[in-house]
């Protein structure tokens, strides 16, 4: 899908101004035929220049330290081998990719990177892995595919361990955690680039895994094997526990400029700044009489005279239908109400007292406008749900308009 530069896309934002007006006497107009779908249906902004500001808070805050940034689903929703490019361009040490199609188009869009598959693997992906110079992340026996891919290959096999110090999903159990590296290591045909573990963000437990993740580190030292970089922070541990900042960090949800918990985001301890907006533009206006309805089953009854505005944007383009009714949206610099339903497509807003709202007139769901803000915190609030599920639950069908000026 083409990307469009600032000016070309405010160029043709310019054409879809005109329109009908809240209030006007004229008969509304259908939404003009346009070209690009940034007009007609809703968009994400991706804030480039602030991925790198947030890039830079991450290095200062874990002392320089090298840096692993997480680009799974998709990049948190940001777009997988745009953010991928954009953050080689930023002397990136390591990206990780979710699943090992991911990690493969990476290589394929030219990315060369270090780069980490933190998902599972087949024996034919195995050998794709090796060919394609990807890091495997490897927990049971199946890292013996990737030796003897190796060895077909005449080429290394790149793994980070991965050890389950109390997380409970996958990894090496840690109390069975030495046999297994010392079973690993005996392979030339492997090459341990970095040992790791996720913690499971509970304080006073997180410590104890931190223990017995430096304690097996240590163990394996005594034994003469070399894990290579030890890594455990995520965008939590970088915040907001120092100890875990080892040899490498591995942030996630901070790279996109959002805090991973309420507590974070209130202590603020690193700048950071939203990478992601989503926007819409107004596709139709009218005034409800009294006893008009808007959505399934009369989902909104006006008692009064009621203007309203619908947007082209609903679930299906990621916007969560459980914030009908709560939240609030972004027009003319102004918040607005919405009401009834959000439905697969479409979202209303009530715009009483506005002067002027039109056809084609920016919406902007999350993002700024004017002096305003409407954060992905207040839509996840809203929804009842956490920021990571809005941006990642983002279309990635939706067009994605990358800002680097």
């Amino acid at each position: 899908m083409k990307n469009f530069d600032r000016r070309e896309f405010l160029k043709l934002a310019g054409a879809a101004s005109l329109g009908a007006t809240v209030g006007g006497s004229a008969p509304v107009q259908p939404f003009p035929a346009l070209h690009h779908n940034h007009l007609a249906d809703p968009w994400l902004e991706i804030d480039l220049k602030n991925m790198a500001w947030n890039l830079a808070q991450i290095r200062q805050r874990a002392g320089n330290r090298p840096v692993m940034a997480v680009i799974k689903a998709n990049a948190y929703g940001h777009g997988l081998v745009e953010t991928g490019k954009f953050l080689e361009k930023q002397k990136i040490d390591f990206l990780a990719a979710g699943k090992f199609h991911e990690a493969l188009q990476l290589r394929e869009s030219g990315v060369k990177t270090p780069l980490l598959n933190l998902g599972a693997f087949s024996r034919h992906e195995a050998e794709e892995i090796v060919r394609h110079d990807i890091s495997q992340s490897v927990y049971t026996d199946d890292f013996a595919l990737l030796a003897e891919a190796a060895r077909k290959l005449k080429h290394s096999a790149k793994v980070h361990l991965k050890i389950d110090t109390g997380l409970g999903r996958v990894g090496v159990p840690h109390d069975r955690a030495l046999p297994f590296i010392e079973k690993v290591a005996a392979n030339s045909e492997i090459q341990i680039e970095g040992i790791f573990t996720p913690f499971t963000e509970d304080d006073e437990f997180d410590r104890v895994q931190l223990e017995r993740f430096l304690e097996i580190c240590e163990a394996a030292k005594q034994r003469g094997i070399s894990v290579g970089r030890r890594h455990a922070a995520s965008s939590a541990g970088i915040l907001s526990f120092p100890a875990s900042h080892l040899d490498m960090v591995r942030p996630g949800i901070a790279i996109y400029g959002q805090y991973p918990s309420v507590r974070e985001y209130q202590a603020r301890q690193i700048d950071l700044r939203p990478v992601m907006s989503l926007k819409a533009r107004v596709m139709y206006v009218k005034t409800l009489r009294p006893g008009d309805s808007v959505s399934y089953h009369r989902a909104f009854v006006a008692q009064q005279e009621t203007p309203v505005a619908t947007l082209p944007v609903g679930y299906s383009d990621g916007y969560p239908s459980q914030a009908a009714g709560k939240a609030e949206i972004l027009v003319q610099g102004r918040r607005w109400p919405t009401i009834a339903l959000v439905t697969s497509n479409h979202t209303t807003i009530n715009v009483t007292g506005a002067e002027g709202i039109k056809i084609g007139d920016e919406a902007v769901l999350f993002g700024k406008q004017g002096g305003n803000e409407i954060s992905a915190e207040d839509v996840a609030a809203w929804a009842g749900t956490s920021v990571y599920k809005i941006l990642i639950g983002m279309n990635p069908l939706l067009p994605r308009v990358y800002l680097e000026t």
